[in-house]
């Protein structure tokens, strides 16, 4: 009975009701990937058709995915520890199987995300700036972009590391901007579906892109060939399956809903907003996809972005200038929120003992409070897997030019590539967490509310994911995309093949090795250094000053 009662007095430590933390769900979990997918998207697939089945597929399972992640962060919710993913599988698998998880995120997902945003907001901003250029000089482009990334990713761990307020300024002002384009596309739609007005582009008069009457309108093209337009022997399933990773990146952010059940009010009102929050996430997401591929430029010279669909209904270039600029905003928001987490992550190693840090060098908190050195250890790491995958994009940029192409879109080659990777094994995680939740339901190891719908749910989701990595692994395998439709050799495709298998067996490597390397020189730390770092410990959960700093 005490238990009960005091349980219930901490929770009304946390006054978050129904319609706030909807608005906190939404505002975190809607990113930028949103913004940047659909394009690239259709490079993979060339069906309008097939993309937007995918968006609902891959959106049910997310949304199945939340309902048994629930159950899963309940534990924390009970136990009043941070809801994290490291923590929740402490629990199932214990320190053993944590170890890894605890090095996975700070050191190899978090750095090639946040270096993937670097580059997709550094694309951005020089698409925003050359709105209506003709992609035809690649090696500035690229020049350009790598150039912009290191510098917002200098600015940003710069600024980030030394001080919290810019940081929060940015973060709340960001999230605010991140919607506007979103919400503008939509509603310029809704009125052109309502006959309000006509788009300026008269290409898309009487439902341009999505004119279902008409063979040669975007949404009829590619249920037949791929997206190079010839038989490429590739399935449709196959290729919904291999457009999975890229849609799961948008709703990346889903585990933040997950995480949220000790901020709530009462329970209930937790479950509610969750599932409604992402509801309604999926529901703009798939209704933004149908309006930028419905006003994109579709062909060869494809651009199926926010910024030219704006362009196409209102012909303002003005305007477009502007919601690119917002979708740049809206990148660095995300990357902005990364670099802070992972901070906090690194410290989080030495916090828990998973890295030898005997002098507490990265939990001591400067006195703006941040944990300093664990922020610029964030930095280098970055730093190192940003030059590691421009490096590769370049050398696939050269071979492609090579062969006598000249019109780049994007650079984001083997970024990308890496970026649905990483992707792809943080939902592998996610379901082994689900799969160590469905084991606790017959071992009941771990004490967890249960949530109702939750055998479907993990079931569904466990089946999803292991269909979704068999495909990836296949097709990581398949040789056919290194020859052309007249199996001619493609020097560009041979070298993305051979890159794509060695980045795996590469960070699959470090996945292993890293923490096994940590956990031995850690044991090599002798009991009384553990003890003197305790007090360091201390200071740094009470978010206290370190005196070297003071």
């Amino acid at each position: 009975m005490t238990k009960k009662k005091e349980i219930k007095t901490n929770n009304n430590r946390h006054q978050y009701g129904l319609l706030s933390m909807l608005a906190m769900i939404v505002g975190v979990v809607v990113g930028s990937g949103v913004y940047v997918v659909n394009d690239s998207l259709y490079e993979l697939s060339g069906s309008v058709g097939l993309i937007i089945i995918t968006w609902i597929i891959i959106s049910a399972v997310v949304l199945f995915m939340l309902v048994a992640f629930i159950e899963v962060a309940s534990i924390t919710a009970r136990t009043k520890e941070p809801g994290t993913v490291n923590n929740w599988f402490r629990h199932f698998f214990g320190k053993k199987g944590s170890k890894y998880i605890g090095i996975f995120f700070p050191i190899i997902y978090f750095p090639i995300l946040i270096s993937v945003l670097a580059v997709i907001g550094s694309e951005q901003l020089f698409n925003t700036i050359w709105i209506d250029g003709d992609n035809s000089k690649p090696y500035l482009m690229f020049l350009f972009v790598t150039i912009f990334a290191y510098l917002f990713a200098s600015l940003f761990y710069g600024v980030n590391a030394f001080t919290q307020k810019p940081g929060k300024i940015f973060q709340n002002t960001g999230t605010i901007i991140k919607l506007i384009p979103l919400f503008l596309l939509i509603f310029l739609g809704i009125l052109i579906a309502a006959n309000a007005f006509s788009p300026a582009n008269e290409a898309f008069d009487n439902g341009g892109n999505f004119n279902f009457f008409d063979p040669n309108a975007a949404f009829n093209q590619g249920w037949e060939n791929g997206a190079d337009g010839w038989d490429s022997g590739v399935s449709n399933l196959e290729i919904i399956l291999l457009m999975a990773p890229t849609i799961m990146f948008s709703f990346d952010g889903f585990l933040f809903a997950a995480s949220l059940q000790n901020e709530s009010k009462k329970p209930s009102t937790y479950k509610i907003a969750a599932i409604t929050g992402i509801v309604f996430i999926v529901f703009i997401y798939i209704v933004l996809s149908l309006f930028v591929f419905a006003f994109g430029t579709s062909g060869e010279n494809h651009d199926f972005s926010v910024v030219n669909c704006v362009f196409n209904i209102t012909g303002q270039k003005w305007l477009s200038i502007i919601i690119g600029l917002m979708i740049v905003i809206s990148v660095y928001t995300g990357f902005s929120a990364c670099t802070i987490a992972q901070n906090r992550m690194i410290a989080d190693l030495s916090v828990n003992n998973q890295i030898r840090d005997k002098n507490g060098d990265l939990i001591a908190r400067n006195k703006a409070k941040v944990p300093q050195r664990a922020a610029l250890w964030s930095w280098g790491l970055t730093i190192f897997w940003l030059t590691i995958l421009r490096i590769l994009d370049l050398a696939i940029l050269i071979s492609i030019i090579s062969e006598g192409s000249s019109v780049i879109t994007s650079t984001l080659f083997i970024s990308g590539w890496s970026l649905n990777f990483i992707t792809l094994l943080s939902y592998s995680v996610y379901t082994l967490l689900i799969i160590g939740a469905f084991k606790n339901r017959f071992d009941k190891k771990v004490e967890v509310e249960k949530t109702k719908g939750f055998y479907p749910a993990a079931i569904i989701s466990i089946f999803a994911m292991f269909i979704v990595l068999i495909v990836f692994t296949i097709n990581l395998f398949d040789y056919r995309s290194i020859f052309d439709q007249n199996d001619n050799l493609v020097v560009s495709g041979l070298l993305s093949y051979l890159i794509h298998i060695l980045m795996v067996i590469f960070i699959i490597f470090l996945a292993i090795f890293i923490p096994n390397y940590f956990e031995k020189d850690v044991k090599k730390v002798q009991k009384e250094e553990l003890e003197k770092k305790e007090k360091l410990i201390k200071q740094y959960l009470k978010n206290k000053t370190d005196p070297r700093f003071s």
